[in-house]
């Protein structure tokens, strides 16, 4: 066994295409409420935190946030909103500070000022709060990328995808289209231009590539498929206009060249997937698929493949989605903790995906038992506690999020990649 996780023990759900299997929400909101607890208790806003989504305070209100959102756990934890404003309060407070002293881009969304300030952007629609919005959406606006950021990266953490990931979430929870097509799409052609220029001075094979910190990853955190899943997101691609024909469900405005890079590229990396199901973590280390996790390997690059599936109807995109969720089964119960950067409810997450796009409950059961896995004796004992035990991608802050998540499957997204939206 794989010291990286441990063993599945569960049998398989034993009847695929039977859709009428229902579950109990009590055993998911009481863990919600141990999680939620543990945080009131424990993670009190520091000044010293740097405050962004990935590990810090902003990350913490935007779970709030969704538990005020869900008709789950709005009575379950009436005071939602309130947490959130108070954990984005401090986080904004930190904010200024942290930009001063980071070498990080003014666009860097999750590792950044721009996804605190898009969260409480948010935040204070739910609070009706005009004023506090319109500062909030000023702020993130500002840290616009533009074609001048030639010295900038494009992956989603720290990066111009990161960046549109935010704005696309934006648009979807705000009462009205915030961000306008025309600097969507003015990014996009930023990255696409960016990606070819990298691939030209690289002779990749790829059309477009891009490199971080002088690594060619894959991955959805800092590499490839987190990219190209975002320019697929964009205005190019938008659903529900003048359909094309009745099987499609996208109208496609993306220019020819565009359309042609990106799809080969996707397709390029589709026949990097194993018999196992698993991406490689790099480009230039294209047998190493150790890890199953968001940040690297197949349960961040399915978003990709989805939103690929959705847009193209090609079967392979599912195929490849399938065979992947079939490692997760495998290799997915994570010991390193409960989160969803690198952890059980990233990789359960798939699951959600998968249910989602085939309505096959074969899904909705893996999923469940994931989370049965949070509770069980040998998780506790043997998994590893994370540096940010309760933040939204190290800790138990996304382990709610999937909780919530998993109350209505039908509406299940991993925070900030909807490929639904």
């Amino acid at each position: 066994m794989d010291v990286r996780y441990l063993k599945n023990t569960y049998p398989d759900f034993p009847r695929k295409g039977d859709n009428t299997a229902a579950y109990d929400e009590e055993p998911i909101k009481d863990l919600i409420s141990t999680y939620v607890k543990s945080i009131l208790e424990t993670c009190k806003p520091q000044k010293e935190d740097r405050g962004d989504l990935y590990v810090g305070n902003a990350g913490i209100a935007y779970m709030f946030w969704k538990l005020s959102r869900s008709r789950h756990t709005r009575d379950l934890w009436p005071t939602a909103l309130q947490h959130a404003s108070t954990f984005i309060r401090k986080a904004k407070a930190n904010a200024e500070l942290f930009k001063r002293r980071s070498s990080l881009q003014s666009y860097s969304f999750l590792c950044g000022s721009a996804g605190i300030y898009a969260v409480s952007a948010a935040i204070s629609e739910a609070l009706k709060d005009p004023q506090g919005l319109s500062k909030d959406l000023a702020s993130f606006r500002a840290a616009m990328p533009s074609d001048k950021d030639t010295g900038g990266c494009d992956e989603i953490l720290v990066g111009r995808a990161g960046y549109l990931s935010g704005c696309y979430w934006l648009n979807d929870v705000l009462a009205d289209q915030k961000i306008p097509d025309e600097d969507l799409i003015a990014v996009c052609q930023d990255i696409v231009a960016s990606g070819r220029q990298y691939s030209a001075k690289n002779h990749s094979h790829l059309p477009l590539m891009y490199a971080f910190h002088g690594t060619e990853y894959l991955g959805a955190a800092h590499g490839l498929s987190g990219i190209l899943h975002m320019l697929l997101e964009s205005p190019w691609f938008r659903k529900g206009h003048s359909l094309a024909s009745e099987s499609s469900l996208f109208d496609i405005s993306a220019p020819a060249d565009v359309l042609h890079d990106l799809k080969r590229s996707i397709d390029c990396i589709l026949t990097l997937q194993n018999d196992e199901g698993n991406f490689p973590i790099t480009l230039e280390e294209g047998n190493d698929r150790r890890l199953v996790q968001w940040c690297h390997g197949a349960p961040g690059v399915v978003y990709l493949l989805a939103k690929a599936y959705l847009i193209f109807k090609e079967h392979k995109y599912l195929q490849a989605i399938e065979r992947s969720a079939d490692c997760v089964w495998r290799r997915g119960f994570l010991r390193k903790g409960p989160g969803i950067c690198h952890g059980v409810a990233g990789n359960a997450y798939v699951f959600l995906l998968l249910f989602r796009l085939t309505h096959d409950t074969i899904y909705l059961y893996r999923a469940h038992k994931f989370m049965e896995l949070l509770t069980s004796d040998e998780f506790k004992q043997k998994a590893r506690v994370p540096d940010r035990p309760h933040s939204l991608y190290e800790g138990v802050a996304g382990t709610v999020c999937y909780l919530v998540d998993l109350l209505e499957p039908e509406e299940a997204h991993f925070p900030f990649m909807d490929v639904f939206h």
